[in-house]
């Protein structure tokens, strides 16, 4: 298994909502109810906090220890 796809399951785990997946010019990308693009996984992920704060402050919580 590859770092990359780590992160992919780390960030479908903490986005259940999201449809996450690297394409095939390695731009990083998720679809929920709207469709995000970036360069890179550090990218993706300020575009997914932006875009879904709940899910984001709750993999903030889990990440801190404490229960969401």
């Amino acid at each position: 298994m590859s770092s990359r796809d780590v992160l992919l399951a780390v960030l479908r785990e903490l986005f259940p909502r999201w449809e996450v997946w690297v394409c095939d010019r390695g731009v990083w990308r998720a679809a929920g109810f709207m469709l995000i693009s970036a360069s890179t996984v550090e990218g993706l992920l300020e575009h997914l906090a932006g875009a879904d704060p709940d899910a984001f402050a709750t993999a903030a919580r889990r990440f801190a220890g404490r229960t969401p």
